[in-house]
């Protein structure tokens, strides 16, 4: 039997030791560590009172206006509804209706606040780095090297950023969490079903792409993204949690679903032929599977050495090009990350301003061998592009909260239908990051919502055994 191998024996105990090594140590210990005191702080800052002084005059105003009896009981302050929506269908809108839905969202939270006086936002440490990421977008469109330009994207990725904190505080209860794992994987398979469509149709839709010289005739599907990698993005960031929904699943059907939904996304990333994310994937699935059970840990290693023989050559080959210089793709990035690296030389500090007339009116002068480019095709690199080296350490303060919140929820957290909703939320943004490292994420706003909505979602799913139950208690 395989479990009784001494290679099986070896990775779960060498498992189990770096694991345990990591926890003991002076890093892990201080990663492990209790946020209490970081929130206390916060929450007797200035700038918290400063909001609750805000809140009390419009608790004052609309009792006086009689505003509160008016809006009592009224569909625009149920938060998680209009939370739900631009999480839920932001795949399958137009840009312009999921930032509609998103003020919409934020308006409910700001009803909700200046009309209960017995409600109170959720706190949690995260926020304030949120907090910080987006006065840092907000400070650099005036900083902007084209002010005028810069407006719609700071402002929008404010917004987004904003949306977090609507998901953390619009989540209530458990059925909350589900109904939204529901729905996420569902949408998920709608836009892979569109994929396949294109897919089978390609005639019927333009672009390519690829090197044509390389990969002739390949086809990539992009649905409702108008990008494959944006496409991919999408599904790195769903996929995960349709994997946990499997397993946090009690109904057959329920889990029949799920499956579906994963694998009908997982295949139509496939057909993307994006290389970061069939890293990103390979990634997220790695660490779902080690946190899952550590027998998968041998099953993780064969199984990335079976790859070349079970996957399609046009798969394989296109993956194995990453490093292929004569690749024009793998090329261009090259080029436009040394040229926005030399960019950055002299706008590290406050960066050039959001969006990408900023970056043609500077990038340009710096650009390697000529090339041009909409951005840097690098999340990291691009933050600092757009808000300065501020904005690059709140975006990785933001992320480290993020891990700090789910891995210890994970540690903790004795029941393993629900710690399978940690696990599902680290490896989506492990998934994520790495593709960040190859392309800029953010560029399509759709997916920099469902970004800064799964940064709240992960928060709230950290917190789960402490939500209230269908009975109205908390367990």
């Amino acid at each position: 039997m395989i479990e009784s191998s001494w290679i099986y024996r070896w990775l779960c105990r060498f498992g189990w030791w770096l694991l345990s090594s990591i926890r003991q140590s002076a890093v892990g210990t201080w990663f492990l560590s209790s946020n209490d005191g970081q929130a206390a702080a916060a929450q007797k800052s200035l700038l918290w009172r400063g909001a609750a002084l805000i809140r009390r005059a419009g608790l004052w105003i609309m009792e006086k206006t009689h505003l509160v009896a008016l809006f009592s009981g009224s569909i625009y302050k149920q938060n998680f509804f209009w939370m739900a929506l631009p999480f839920v269908l932001s795949p399958l809108l137009p840009t312009m209706a999921v930032i509609a839905l998103a003020v919409a969202a934020l308006l409910s939270l700001v009803l909700r606040l200046v009309t209960e006086r017995s409600y109170q936002l959720v706190f949690h440490p995260m926020m304030i780095y949120v907090a910080g990421y987006g006065a840092v977008y907000l400070v650099s469109i005036f900083t902007s090297v084209t002010l005028s330009s810069s407006f719609y994207g700071g402002a929008v990725t404010v917004l987004f950023v904003a949306f977090s904190v609507l998901v953390i505080n619009g989540i209530e209860e458990k059925w909350q969490v589900d109904l939204l794992l529901f729905l996420m994987a569902g949408v998920g398979l709608l836009v892979a079903g569109y994929g396949f469509y294109q897919f089978l149709n390609p005639g019927r839709f333009g672009g390519t792409w690829v090197d044509q010289d390389l990969f002739e005739g390949l086809f990539r599907v992009y649905s409702t993204f108008q990008n494959p990698n944006v496409l991919g993005e999408y599904f790195l960031l769903i996929i995960p949690f349709a994997c946990a929904g499997f397993f946090h699943s009690k109904r057959f059907l329920l889990r029949a679903y799920y499956v579906l939904c994963a694998g009908g996304m997982l295949l139509c990333l496939m057909l993307t032929y994006s290389r970061g994310c069939y890293l990103g994937i390979l990634a997220a699935a790695f660490v779902f599977l080690v946190l899952l059970d550590k027998r998968f840990i041998l099953l993780a290693v064969v199984g990335l050495l079976l790859l070349p023989f079970v996957l399609p050559d046009s798969i394989m080959e296109r993956f194995m090009s990453i490093t292929n210089l004569e690749d024009s793709s793998t090329s261009y990035r090259l080029s436009i990350w040394l040229g926005t690296l030399a960019m950055l030389k002299d706008y590290w500090i406050s960066g050039i301003g959001p969006g990408e007339a900023a970056f043609n009116q500077v990038y340009p002068v710096y650009a390697y061998n000529g090339i041009s480019a909409p951005h840097s095709h690098n999340t990291f690199l691009q933050v600092v592009c757009d808000a300065g080296i501020l904005g690059l350490v709140f975006l990785l303060m933001v992320v480290y909260q993020y891990f700090k919140a789910t891995f210890r929820a994970y540690l903790a957290e004795h029941t393993f239908r629900d710690r399978v909703l940690m696990i599902g939320a680290i490896s989506a943004m492990v998934g994520f990051l790495v593709q960040s490292i190859f392309d800029y994420t953010f560029y399509n706003y759709r997916v920099m919502l469902l970004f800064w909505a799964i940064v709240g979602f992960g928060v709230v799913i950290s917190r789960y055994a402490s939500l209230k139950d269908r009975k109205g208690a908390r367990e």
